[in-house]
């Protein structure tokens, strides 16, 4: 993990917690929170925004029950965050905003099925921010929010049919809050967030984290007041027919394409070819070898007879003093 601070990582499963993400969250090293939420996922797009809205505030309810205390970010598989993200949310008081960048793409994974946009909408496209607006006294004023009109008869309504795949009007990425703000007791909590308890319920539709507070121009803009964009938004998604990963297992597994016996591999190692010899030259190595083998044992026999020589000679020698 590269962020440069204690984190600890929550994570809401919908369809209830598997062993499979256990295991995986488990060996990220990392201090988890694993909770479970028993409704299914659905497949169209705004079904799907609503039930996640449910999914945080059931993660910010147990930060309230576990009383965490530290910066929660809202994060997922659909956000790149900066680096430099986590140290500009250091400042924040009670509940910031920082700029999101909004990567708008197709829903279909073939690249030639997406539609194709004129000339005058690439001209009058607005620039793909989302965030908060400053005045020039670094002020919050209000809303940078995603214009959808151009995509409003091309978005994607069910996950992976091939329309354009669009934020929500305000995206949780884009906002950061102190742990405390959702404690049921905190010292110095400020009378315009409103009580976790009650966010959600009677029927209640969450369309952002704006729904936590009473009132928005108490919210911190970061980022040099929303100039800079510290966290980008890429919504990318599996198909909803797709059969990987359920639940992270193939099953039935994927059937074989290329049987074994057409396989480009060869089974056999092929032999190696023979290398070509001279036997010319073969025939001459032989011979010397052969000749230098005997001129070492005539040697070895020459020395052996002057050795008895001498000695003979030595021992007469000393037999004739001795007469």
């Amino acid at each position: 993990m590269l962020v440069p601070y204690e984190l600890t990582w929550i994570v809401v499963e919908a369809g209830g917690a598997s062993n499979e993400t256990a295991d995986l969250l488990a060996r990220s090293k990392l201090s988890t929170i694993h909770l479970a939420f028993d409704r299914e996922m659905p497949i169209k797009w705004s079904d799907r925004n609503k039930l996640e809205a449910e999914m945080r505030i059931r993660a910010l309810r147990e930060v309230r029950d576990r009383k965490l205390d530290g910066i929660v970010v809202f994060a997922d598989d659909s956000n790149m965050l900066s680096l430099e993200l986590f140290d500009e949310i250091q400042k924040v008081k009670w509940m910031g905003a920082v700029s999101l960048g909004i990567l708008v793409h197709s829903g279909n994974s073939d690249p030639g099925a997406g539609t194709e946009r004129s000339e005058d909408e690439k001209e009058n496209s607005p620039v793909p921010v989302q965030g908060p607006a400053c005045n020039s006294s670094n002020q919050l004023v209000g809303w940078h929010t995603f214009n959808s009109l151009p995509y409003s008869d091309k978005s994607a309504v069910f996950i992976g049919d091939g329309g354009t795949v669009l934020p929500e009007k305000m995206e949780w990425a884009g906002f950061v809050l102190n742990s405390r703000l959702v404690w049921n007791e905190a010292e110095g909590r400020p009378d315009w967030v409103r009580d976790i308890e009650s966010v959600g319920v009677d029927g209640e539709e969450i369309e952002s984290p704006l729904a936590l507070v009473k009132d928005a121009k108490f919210i911190e803009p970061l980022g040099n007041c929303g100039r800079k964009v510290m966290v980008w938004w890429l919504r990318v998604e599996a198909r909803s027919d797709s059969k990987f990963p359920p639940r992270w297992i193939i099953d039935p597994p994927l059937e074989i394409t290329v049987p074994a016996k057409r396989s480009p591999w060869p089974e056999v190692p092929p032999e190696l070819p023979k290398l070509n010899t001279n036997p010319d030259h073969v025939d001459k190595r032989s011979s010397k070898a052969g000749r230098s083998s005997r001129s070492r044992h005539s040697s070895r026999s020459r020395r052996k007879r002057d050795s008895r020589v001498v000695n003979e000679h030595v021992s007469g020698v000393s037999q004739s003093q001795a007469q």
